[in-house]
């Protein structure tokens, strides 16, 4: 199965990308991985705690009041703060969208441009961000709208706690949709869309025609992907946490220093900080950047041998195949019987026939027989 055997031909590909090591190229493919894979983008969980203890710190004029006890300057800052969030996180998916196509691009090549990429596929970006979103906000509402609607009807907090259970149900096969359909416009409408110069849903259609045909594939491509990234991200987790830190401790060290000096040491410690973090961000794209590379090429192998017509690495793939890059069972063994051994002839430099071949096919014929006059035909020249 191509889903099971091209696991270890990404492994292959990927290693003949990155290896031996290159820094401006690993430099350049982590910037790209930082947008593709959204690190530090993640929601958080919501806060927890003694909401009545909370209450009771409240003072008493915005328990009574409402916002109207906020003063205005404040509910202007925060406003501006959240057009500022949100502004920032939508150009950060506009970014992640077109750096998609880059990504696709580099593995193809093995270089990465990252200005001309993007200036090649800015239209692709713009499509592929606009399809995310719609998506986004659709799976946001089928989510949100019952909860609204459960706890403006509800007549009780019994009907309330048994409609979330109901709606948790619900919401788990929500996103595994949701999560499906990103993954496959990531890792194969994409790949399609920059081949075949089609559209987000022109794409999706393309690829619905090898999916068809090919579902027990993508089926079983999902379920080692999601139990890959498992194991993969709990490694790459632990890896992370103590690169962080030994990145972190003389920055630690130096901003200690610096707030000994008072206001000045403060306002200094503010930029180191800021250096700090970026070191960070960027150690994270480096361990990233392998397994990220690793994966995209997984679905671009399959893809590829699900449909030829679809291949987006035919030398990569033939460089790592000795079937010349062809869909086969790479467990089988080659054919035998009455044909040349290509390759043995090449190298020997005289021909020889395989050992299954029956001689008797090219034994000399009998006295008498009908092939006398071709002899006689052959001895005397013809």
């Amino acid at each position: 199965m191509d889903a099971v055997d091209d696991l270890s031909d990404a492994i292959d590909v990927t290693r003949n990308l990155l290896l031996p090591i290159r820094a401006k190229l690993w430099l350049k493919l982590a910037v790209v991985v930082f947008f593709v894979g959204g690190m530090g983008m993640s929601g958080g969980t919501p806060p927890t705690g003694d909401v009545t203890m909370f209450a009771e710190n409240v003072p008493g004029d915005v328990a009574d009041e409402g916002l109207d006890a906020i003063p205005e300057d404040v509910l202007l800052i925060a406003g501006a703060i959240i057009v500022v969030v949100l502004v920032l996180w939508l150009l950060f998916a506009l970014l992640g969208a077109l750096m998609e196509f880059v990504f696709i691009e580099s593995l193809r090549s093995n270089e990465v441009h990252i200005r001309r990429y993007a200036k090649e596929n800015l239209g692709r970006g713009l499509r592929l961000f606009g399809f995310r979103l719609v998506l986004g906000l659709a799976a946001f509402s089928v989510v949100v709208v019952p909860l609204v609607f459960l706890f403006l009807s509800a007549p009780d907090v019994e009907t309330v706690v048994g409609s979330l259970l109901l709606l948790a149900l619900f919401w788990i096969a929500v996103f595994l949709v949701y999560a499906v359909v990103m993954r496959f416009t990531s890792e194969f409408v994409a790949p399609i869309m920059l081949l075949e110069s089609r559209g987000v849903l022109d794409g999706w259609r393309r690829f619905l025609s090898t999916f068809k045909a090919n579902w027990s594939e993508y089926v079983v491509y999902l379920l080692l992907v999601w139990i890959l990234q498992l194991v993969i991200n709990f490694a790459a987790g632990i890896l992370i946490l103590f690169a962080a830190i030994i990145v972190a401790i003389p920055f630690v060290i130096i901003g200690i220093g610096l707030l000994a000096l008072g206001d000045v040491g403060l306002w200094l410690a503010i930029p180191v900080a800021i250096v700090a973090f970026l070191l960070i961000l960027l150690v994270v794209a480096l361990i990233e950047t392998p397994i990220r590379s690793y994966f995209q090429y997984y679905a671009l192998l399959l893809l590829g041998d699900t449909d030829a017509e679809l291949d987006l690495i035919p030398e990569q793939r033939a460089e790592v195949r000795s079937d010349g890059g062809e869909s086969v069972d790479r467990d089988d063994e080659p054919p035998t019987g009455d044909r040349w051994d290509d390759e043995a002839r090449r190298d020997d430099g005289e021909d020889r026939w395989d050992d299954d071949t029956d001689s008797s096919y090219w034994d000399e014929p009998d006295e008498g027989s009908d092939w006398d006059d071709d002899r006689d035909d052959r001895d005397r020249g013809w």
